[in-house]
């Protein structure tokens, strides 16, 4: 793989801006319907994969290692 000369570099980095340029103006026109069906498609998609069950336990975890770290402090620290 050949390294990429600086123009070639920058013209890389300005067609990509114009790429987000254009899908962030997309997005702006995106009607709010449309934005909630997405993002309801994706949490359904979530929950039919799993990912929030899993999600929900982590976090469950981690407050539990959260509260495990606070007894310790107050029993080593009174």
């Amino acid at each position: 793989m050949r390294k990429l000369t600086k123009k070639e570099a920058r013209d890389y980095m300005a067609r990509w801006r114009l790429v987000n340029q254009v899908l962030d103006e997309e997005l702006r026109k995106t009607s709010i319907e449309t934005k909630f069906e997405k993002m309801d498609a994706a949490y359904r998609m979530a929950m039919g994969l799993g990912f929030l069950a899993k999600l929900r336990a982590l976090k469950r975890e981690t407050a539990d290692e959260v509260r495990q770290r606070w007894l310790r402090l107050q029993t080593t620290h009174p």
